[in-house]
């Protein structure tokens, strides 16, 4: 916390800017208040400060634009308002009039609580992992996956139970124990998790969106393959817009549904829309979704659609290579709810249309087998959702599995 400006604020403005109307920043919040100092923070980059009321009261004088030497020109605030004014303009509790319209979050992370499988922590600068997590906390733009937000935090939370490890020896991550195909995976592949990025409840999608492949852009410069932990399935785009713009690149994504709930604006990037905004990026060569499908623009071109009960007929996996054949790098995005859910779920999905996990299982291991997986994410988990103590182990092993067929292939 910055030290307490002086109570005593006498003053005028030093330098030139007396005749430039300041304002409050929008960012500007209270912590804590009483007779004596206020904490007051900003809300977009995490800046906190304690200061005197007496300078409180002079801030608020700025709630609307109004120059220096207006407010203090009737010297009521004493020989060192300028200063204090000054130094809060330095901090960022005040803007220019004509800044406030630009002015942008440049908070980007926040930390969890706990990290994905107690892997490392990683900083906002080229990662050298194999693996970068992040998390998402979004799910507004699909009603039927609310409450998604929470379970960046909870999948963390659940992931404690099959921990990271690294060998005292020599150093190396010691990877798990696939027991499906009874084999060491991830041996010797570093993962570092750099928290989730912030979100301004409210604010625009567009917004969230840059501010997810602005960090993308810092930690994976150096190579990292990306891994989201959502929030919904909009989550994937600006993934793959950061990704695409380094590389070509098909999308796949594996759903039980793509049908639409309730009208979207074709701007809105949500599962209905997602195919086309990401077929609209120059470096994006196809869509390829696996699962069932209701109305998923069929038409859009380059968009590919296998169903479940057509992965599983004989002749899939060949369907699904041919469908491959052009992709050599490929993002998958995995929605847990294309698993069989445990109990049922009335989601007005047929049942076949849900795949099971050992076919999901094989269809990540084919889907690495053939393409280099550049990207991941995992979306549609719902804590609050019953039977969440099983889901989320489940949704974790599918994130492995996929980690697995990016890195052991």
């Amino acid at each position: 916390m910055a030290d307490a400006l002086s109570p005593t604020i006498p003053g005028e403005a030093a330098g030139g800017a007396h005749d430039e109307r300041l304002v409050v920043s929008p960012a500007m919040q209270v912590e804590a208040l009483d007779a004596r100092f206020a904490t007051i923070y900003l809300q977009l980059d995490g800046t906190r400060i304690r200061i005197p009321i007496a300078l409180h009261r002079l801030l608020l004088e700025f709630e609307t634009p109004r120059s220096v030497s207006v407010v203090l020109g009737d010297g009521r605030y004493g020989a060192k308002a300028g200063a204090a004014l000054e130094s809060l303009r330095a901090k960022g509790f005040l803007v220019r009039e004509d800044a406030t319209a630009i002015a942008t979050n440049r908070r980007l992370l926040t930390d969890a609580p706990v990290r994905i499988f107690d892997a490392p922590a990683q900083k906002l600068e080229p990662s050298r992992s194999d693996f970068v997590v992040l998390g998402v906390a979004y799910d507004l733009s699909d009603r039927s996956a609310a409450g998604a937000r929470e379970a960046p935090a909870a999948l963390r939370e659940s992931s404690l139970q099959i921990l990271y490890g690294v060998d005292r020896h020599d150093g190396k991550p010691l990877g798990w124990y696939d027991s499906d195909r009874r084999r060491p995976i991830l041996r010797g592949a570093t993962i570092s998790d750099c928290g989730d990025v912030f979100v301004a409840r409210g604010e625009e999608q567009a917004a969230l969106f840059a501010r997810v492949e602005e960090v993308l852009g810092k930690v994976t410069g150096a190579g990292s393959l990306p891994v989201l932990l959502g929030g919904d399935a909009a989550i994937t785009y600006p993934a793959i817009r950061c990704l695409q713009g380094r590389q070509s690149i098909a999308v796949i994504r594996i759903a039980a549904d793509a049908r639409s709930r309730g009208a979207v604006h074709p701007s809105f990037v949500s599962p209905v829309t997602l195919p086309a905004h990401a077929l609209s990026l120059p470096g994006v060569t196809r869509y390829v979704h696996l699962g069932a499908v209701g109305s998923a623009a069929p038409d859009l071109a380059g968009l590919a659609v296998l169903s479940a009960p057509e992965l599983r007929e004989a002749g899939g996996e060949e369907a699904l290579a041919r469908c491959l054949a052009d992709c050599p790098r490929v993002y998958v995005s995995m929605d847990i709810r294309a698993l069989a859910p445990p109990g049922g779920r009335d989601d007005g999905v047929a049942p076949s249309a849900h795949f099971e996990y050992t076919e999901l299982h094989r269809l990540l291991g084919q889907i690495g087998a053939q393409c280099q997986i550049v990207g991941m994410d995992l979306v549609g988990c719902t804590p609050m959702a019953r039977c969440w103590g099983v889901t989320s182990m489940t949704a974790l092993h599918v994130l492995l599995t996929a980690m697995s067929a990016a890195k052991d292939r």
